[in-house]
């Protein structure tokens, strides 16, 4: 009776392996959907919609986006995590995949178990920007002014909980300044009120706040890349002020459901380093802001591990809280 079971619960076993090598080979069979977690039109979607251009010839069927935003990315997020694993369904990832979860956000899925991930796709870095009427001129005159201000600097963020507010909470404690948050809504709202004078800092990511350092509506102080962003070049890294800890960015990838076969997840992963490289895509996200980046599914997770603990250090720390 045992050897009769171990030989039937090899033969299935093997069954699963053969089925998967079945589905790997016949891949892609229709049209592939990459979720986006974000309503049409942001930068998120334009990488989303240049992800898909690029990857139909590649795959030899239509790429199709779909943007299910809301509930912080996770309506899209959960949509993904909870499709067949076949390779057919991916989800532009993003930062949110470890924020959420630092944030303590009741998210319907595990973002480090659910998901497969494929690659990375790229990343658009932190920012620090003043009011070009400061007395200041560089980080280092910003700190010695911020100093001898009599009350906390205030410093203005797109949102509460987002990566920028937490990397800005980050930057503050490792370097003792003397401001505080105030959030905005969005980007533009914050920008607004720096430019107006009415707030003296922001911090957000290089897009849309670089523009108008380049343009001589703000001055910048850094950029938290290893690289000078091509967005605003006369902007000081985090590395030239010996800060390499603080290099950090909002980070994009490609995800998909766990479980997919991996013959299938090296045919992805091949196929998203390969986009990465082209120079017309490159181009396109150097626009936006974006880096681009392209990694191992290995290197990925460790990633999205690294950042989660990261992130939910900061937050128990300075005891951030947002609403759901």
């Amino acid at each position: 009776m045992m050897k009769r079971r171990s030989v039937l619960v090899g033969t299935a076993g093997f069954t699963i392996v053969a089925a998967s090598a079945v589905r790997a080979q016949t891949w892609p069979n229709q049209p592939i959907k990459i979720v986006v977690p974000y309503g049409p039109g942001g930068a998120t979607d334009t990488a989303g919609r240049l992800l898909a251009e690029k990857m139909a010839p590649l795959v030899g069927q239509q790429v199709i986006v779909e943007n299910k935003g809301g509930g912080n990315t996770i309506i899209g997020m959960e949509l993904v995590a909870k499709s067949k694993p076949d390779g057919n369904t991916l989800l532009l990832g993003t930062t949110t995949l470890a924020t959420n979860a630092a944030l303590g956000l009741k998210q319907p899925y595990d973002p480090l178990k659910d998901f497969q991930p494929i690659s990375t796709l790229a990343d658009i870095p932190d920012f620090i920007a003043i009011n070009k009427d400061l007395p200041v001129k560089d980080y280092k005159s910003f700190v010695d002014w911020s100093a001898k201000q009599p009350q906390k600097v205030r410093y203005a963020t797109s949102g509460l909980g987002n990566q920028p507010h937490l990397w800005a909470e980050l930057f503050r404690a490792r370097n003792k300044l003397n401001i505080e948050n105030v959030a905005y809504k969005n980007a533009a709202d914050a920008l607004r009120d720096v430019m107006g004078g009415h707030v003296p800092i922001v911090i957000d990511v290089v897009m849309p706040a670089g523009v108008h350092v380049a343009q001589g509506r703000m001055t910048g102080l850094v950029v938290s890349s290893e690289k000078r962003s091509p967005v605003c070049p006369d902007v000081p890294t985090v590395v030239e002020l010996g800060m390499p800890d603080m290099v950090s960015a909002v980070f994009f990838g490609v995800v998909a459901p766990a479980g997919v076969p991996r013959p299938i997840v090296d045919r992805l992963n091949a196929m998203v380093r390969q986009i990465v490289k082209d120079p017309e895509v490159e181009k396109k996200f150097a626009d936006l802001g974006y880096f681009t980046t392209g990694s191992t599914p290995e290197a990925y997770q460790e990633k999205l591990k690294f950042e989660t603990e990261r992130w939910t250090k900061v937050v128990k720390d300075n005891g951030i809280k947002i609403e759901t």
